[in-house]
Formats: C-alpha cells, structure tokens, sequence
C-alpha cells in the first residue's frame, strides 16, 4: 500500500500510503514533507566470501544429512577437508560419513529458508551451533564437514559483530543479509489470514522475495553484481518509537515519518500499521519498494521517477510486486486525494476493458509525468506498458534503463530504443493487451495466432 516518493524541489502532501522521492521524508496523512539533508549512512560490511547453503528438505532426521556436503560445501577457508579419522572405513551412518549433521535447534523450513541468505541474526544467536546450522556428530571422530562448522562460526560472529542497531536499541534487532539487500525485519508476530506467524519466518520470506525481485531484474536486465554500488537496507519496525530514533540517529532526520532515499546508498525505513501489520502486506511493501531501490542503484546511481522515466520507474514496481503476489496494492502518489484503490490490486481484465473504450491516446500523457503525479489508474497502464516490455521486447530493458538515467525525456528514449513513433508503439501494445488480457479474471490468454 505504499511506496514513498520524496521530492526533491518541493514539499509535497502525503497519505500514509505514498511514494518517497530521494532526499525527502513523509509524514502521516495530510501532513507536509519537508527536505532531508541526510547524515552519512552506515556503510554496508563487505561481505565475507563464504556463501553457505544449509540443509532441510523435509525428510526425516536420518535423512537430513544425506546430502550435507553438497548443501554445506562453502568456499575458502572453510572447504578445508578433515584430517579426523571417522569410526571404520565406511565412516557413520548417522552423518552419512560427513562427521557433522543439521543443528536440533532449527526446523526444516527455516534450514530450507536459511539457504537463500548469507547471514542470519537469529541462527547466529543460537547457543548449539552458534549460526553455523551445523553440530558434531557424536557417534564418530569426525568427517569432511568437522572442520567447516569453527570457521563457519567464526565468520558469523564477525558479520554479528558489524550489527549496529542492537547496540543503539539495547536489545537484540533481528536482521539478515542476502546478496542484494541488508535487511531489518523487525514486526514481532504479525497474521497470514487467521494464521499468526513466527517473526523469524517473515523476515526470511521478505528475504525470498526481494532476492526474486533480484533474481528477476538480472533476468530481464543482464544486471550483474557488479552493475550495483550498494546493497539495498530495508528496515521495518514495530514500535513507531524505534523508527523515530532509527531515523534521527541513522539518517539526519527528525520526522517520525517513513522514509526513502533512492539512487545513491538506497534505505527505506518505515513501521508496521494499517495496511501492512499483516504477513502479505509487509512482503507486498517490501516487494515493492525493493523494485524502485534496486533500478535507482544500477548502472548509475540516479532514481529517474522524477526526471523523465516515471513511466518505467512506476510500471517496473508495479509488475515485479504482481509477478510476485499476483496483484499490485501499494502505489506511488503524491496527492491525498487521489483514489487510492483500483479493482482491488487486479488489473488486467480492468486495463483491456478501459484500452478498448477510450480512443485518446494515453502513451503521450503518460511519458511526461512523474512517477508520483500519476493516479493508481496511471500507474497501472504503466504496469501494462511494461509488461508488454518484458514479453515483447525483454533486450530493450536494459538499453531503456540507461538512457533514462541521464535524464532524457521518456518519449525521446522510447523512440529512439525501440525504433519507432511513440504513437506506434501504443498501437502495439494495445494490441497485445487485446491478445493477451482479459475480459473477466487475470490469467494472459493464450496469444491469437496471426
């Protein structure tokens, strides 16, 4: 439900559930922005070069360690093969001839879910394996894995050591980091429906789903890691109070609302309330917002919602959060009195229908605005416009996003990457929308042969 926009020449009025241009902060409904002159970040810790996967695959306890070499076969230092004897020849049945088999503490879905991260501050707190997801075994002398588990511990306890929230807060912050994102998923126990949820489990399901976001922009992209300057911090809070001193002490500001810098050092801070104190709302919002920080990073560090590209930068946020969640509720609007629901998060039965009654153009309209001078509407032909990208012209991704990033205007830049006059282009795309989305429900349907 919300995706903030912080301007960057102007105050702007913001509901609660708004979009945050770089360099500016929003407050709650009604209230005014005000320009942010940030205090320096704290810098991301260089990762170490381990990237463990763990095990869990939901067999038995005997089984678990079938394939605990494969699932812990970690680089550098690490990888060091035993020089301790195992019982016999054939080594120990138990561990499956490893020396070492999944810690107790940890069930099999969080052992699945660790695998997508490289640290975890809730595994590195625990007493039995110290983050390391792995124990001695007790019935042999040892095998290949015995001498990854103290190296293993020792970089955890280094990557904890970084941790400068807990400190501040004087209590335990959990967070986790993946290959893209620092993350703080601080909710408690929030509902999936009528189901209450471990707060160890969202943070690790917002986790998957900002690395798919990822995972899916180096698909249509060709974006490396080396095409980013910096990892994506999102954090989250449960007490409004901790994201107050969050803000004041971590980024300059000394609003008590939430807040996003994008381009240069992406953070977004904000605190569970209304619309996303529920599981799916809190991996919606994150989804979301990942999109926007993640595009504004690449490349060059330049966010181009404001400054020619609104169309992609809006469009490519809606439709990563849809390819996710199957629909799209947060949104990028600067006005409180915008309607701020559109067919419930369910687009595309309502874009075709809208495409096939209005005559007037809307590509010429649409390229000239900023991302958050949209309506919801707006945004969500947008999210069709790019979508028809992504399945129509995927190579032309890339090329797009690096001419907005020097400001062009957007019309210019489509024209130029795709070849044609923006007015074709529509027609293209609605006839694609007539082929492919629907009168009634959300599935595309199965492209007309022609």
């Amino acid at each position: 439900m919300k995706c903030l926009l912080f301007g960057l020449v102007m105050a702007l009025s913001f509901v609660r559930n708004s979009e945050a241009q770089s360099g500016w902060e929003g407050g709650l409904a009604g209230a005014a922005c005000t320009p942010v002159v940030a205090a320096p970040l704290p810098l991301a810790q260089p990762c170490p070069s381990l990237t463990p996967t763990h095990p869990g695959d939901g067999r038995s306890a005997g089984h678990k360690c079938q394939e605990l070499s494969e699932n812990f076969a970690f680089a550098g230092p690490s990888a060091a093969p035993s020089s301790a004897k195992t019982t016999d020849d054939d080594g120990c049945r138990r561990c499956d001839h490893q020396g070492a088999v999944a810690c107790p503490e940890h069930d099999d879905d969080i052992l699945k879910l660790e695998k997508g991260v490289l640290f975890c501050s809730i595994v590195a707190s625990c007493p039995t394996c110290k983050g390391a997801l792995l124990v001695d075994c007790e019935r042999c002398e040892g095998g290949p894995l015995s001498a990854t588990i103290a190296p293993r511990q020792a970089e955890v306890a280094a990557w904890l050591a970084t941790d400068l929230m807990s400190p501040f807060l004087e209590r335990p912050v959990p967070h986790v980091e993946t290959d893209r994102f620092q993350l703080i998923v601080d909710t408690g126990v929030l509902k999936d429906g009528k189901k209450k949820i471990d707060p160890h489990m969202i943070m690790h399901l917002v986790a998957r789903d900002v690395e798919t976001v990822s995972a899916l922009i180096s698909e249509h992209f060709g974006i490396t890691a080396k095409d980013y300057f910096n990892k994506m911090r999102m954090w989250i809070w449960q007490e409004p109070a901790d994201h107050t001193k969050v803000m004041a002490k971590f980024l300059g500001s000394s609003s008590t609302g939430d807040f996003k810098l994008l381009g240069k050092d992406p953070v977004f801070s904000v605190f569970t309330e209304k619309s996303f104190s529920t599981v799916p709302g809190v991996r919606r919002l994150f989804t979301h917002n990942a999109t926007h920080m993640l595009l504004s990073n690449a490349y060059k560090m330049q966010w181009t919602g404001d400054t020619g590209g609104g169309f992609f930068d809006a469009g490519s946020a809606h439709y990563y959060e849809y390819k996710i969640h199957e629909l799209s509720i947060n949104y990028c609007i600067e006005e409180a009195t915008v309607p701020l629901n559109y067919h419930n998060g369910v687009w595309r039965a309502a874009i075709r229908k809208r495409l096939d009654k209005e005559e007037a153009r809307a590509l010429p309209r649409l390229l000239s605005m900023n991302t958050g001078a949209m309506t919801l509407p707006d945004q969500a032909l947008c999210f069709s416009f790019y979508e028809w990208l992504v399945m129509v012209h995927p190579d032309k991704l890339a090329p797009l996003q690096k001419a907005l990033k020097d400001k062009r205007p957007g019309r210019d830049v489509l024209e130029e990457v795709l070849g044609e006059k923006v007015l074709a282009l529509e027609e293209a795309w609605r006839a694609w929308v007539d082929d492919m989305y629907p009168l009634k429900g959300d599935e595309l349907r199965t492209p007309k042969k022609r």
